[in-house]
């Protein structure tokens, strides 16, 4: 599964990959050059390189997100809520 991110070193838009059969998660961005593996049931890091940013401002545009509510209700005990799905 790939997922559209926020570089966490320059704030671009990223991947993150998930690869369940090496049970590692892969964190990259083009813009920086930024990369980070680690590894799902440990934690620990297993590759990392991350530069120096830039001394420019750079202006970001938002990632565009919507929810959208699912046709059934959750219901918990007596209370019950909607329940919404994340789109990006």
């Amino acid at each position: 599964m790939i997922e559209s991110i926020r570089c966490p070193n320059c704030g671009s838009i990223a991947e993150r990959h998930h690869l369940p059969y090496l049970a590692q998660v892969k964190t990259q961005c083009d813009d920086c050059d930024y990369l980070l593996v680690m590894c799902t049931r440990s934690g620990h890091v297993l590759e990392s390189y991350a530069p120096g940013l830039p001394s420019r401002p750079q202006v970001l545009k938002p990632i565009a997100t919507r929810l959208t509510p699912l046709p059934q209700r959750q219901t918990t005990g007596s209370r019950s809520r909607d329940v919404a799905a994340f789109h990006i």
